[in-house]
């Protein structure tokens, strides 16, 4: 992980009082599932820190709410790891197991049925629990961030499978799907009793935060990732801008800037914030759910994220595992 790397994401520093609590039993899910199919699974699950990580981005989140966001990243990684190695290279392949989950937003299966993928039937258990209470109208904008989230893992795969690899563009455009961002700002939401309106939600200023939101939590994570994703031969930006003849710093700070720009216009949309609940005549509490979404998503999500990864071994460089790549298959869930 590269050090000294000064990032300008000036928000708050803020984590849940009740992640201790959640850390002891969150190991229990993903094992329900048979996800964690042995003890070197378990330890390396845990040194991802992934109840550490929902308790920055939910730092309000207690009890069983927190327990469902920390369930939604050990799911996250878990998925993502199945793109590790060889076959995540493979675009159809890769298909397997991205239409079976998806499957799972299309298609509700009848009472007593089950995926024979455990990480379908986590999906599954995920999404159900994801929608209680929430509105119809948040549960299909929901589902569509879920679909282009597990979309963009295709695109990546072809991404990895092309001679030529991806531009600087599609690398940033794909991976602000593929980190996972906007179902994390949902479920802000549903673990936070609230719901965005409609027509804030779908604005072009708030549509503009949201995409922010998402590429500075990957602009700052293709920096602390360079190094493990340089070992593995799969696509980051730093190494992108490396190939114009930049060196490893250059192309870091030049990373770095790309963050600064897109805060600063973050922040000059989220000064104007006022002004569009006035347009948009928003009651109290249409103003309070738009204002909760600003400090206990939007900022969290950002901030959450770099503060997580100077803790997390997740982005650790690990020596290749030709049996663990092996295992990595649609057919291993």
């Amino acid at each position: 992980m590269p050090q000294g790397v000064a990032t300008y994401i000036p928000f708050a520093t803020r984590i849940s009082s009740w992640v201790g609590p959640a850390a002891t039993r969150h190991l229990a899910w993903p094992r329900s599932y048979g996800l964690l199919p042995d003890e070197a699974a378990e330890l390396r699950h845990l040194q991802g820190r992934y109840p550490e990580l929902a308790g920055r981005f939910h730092p309000a989140a207690t009890g069983a709410d927190l327990d469902l966001a920390v369930d939604q990243m050990s799911w996250f990684f878990l998925f993502d790891d199945q793109f590790d190695g060889t076959w995540g290279r493979n675009p159809q392949r890769a298909t397997q197991l991205i239409d079976a989950v998806l499957g799972e937003l299309r298609d509700p299966r009848e009472p007593g049925a089950v995926h024979p993928m455990p990480l379908v039937r986590a999906f599954a258990d995920l999404w159900k629990r994801s929608r209680e209470g929430m509105s119809a109208a948040w549960c299909a904008r929901a589902a569509a961030n879920w679909r282009a989230y597990l979309s963009g893992h295709a695109t990546e795969a072809e991404h990895r499978a092309r001679a030529s690899g991806p531009t600087r563009a599609e690398h940033l455009a794909v991976r602000s799907h593929t980190a996972g961002v906007q179902p994390i700002l949902d479920l802000a939401e549903r673990i936070g009793h609230y719901e965005v309106p409609t027509r804030v939600y779908d604005s072009d200023a708030m549509a503009a935060m949201r995409l922010i939101a998402a590429e500075v939590v990957v602009l700052d994570n293709e920096i602390v990732s360079v190094e493990k994703e340089e070992a593995v031969g799969d696509h980051n930006l730093v190494l992108l801008e490396q190939q114009d003849g930049r060196t490893r710093g250059e192309a870091i700070d030049t990373v770095c800037a790309m963050i600064r720009t897109r805060i600063e216009r973050f922040l000059r949309l989220e000064a104007a914030l006022p002004e569009l609940a006035e347009h948009l005549a928003l009651d109290p509490v249409e103003r309070h759910a738009v204002d909760r979404f600003r400090t206990d998503a939007l900022h969290t999500v950002m901030r959450g994220a770099h503060d997580w990864q100077q803790h997390s071994l997740r982005y650790a460089v690990e020596p290749a595992d030709p049996a663990r790549d092996a295992a990595a298959s649609p057919r291993a869930n």
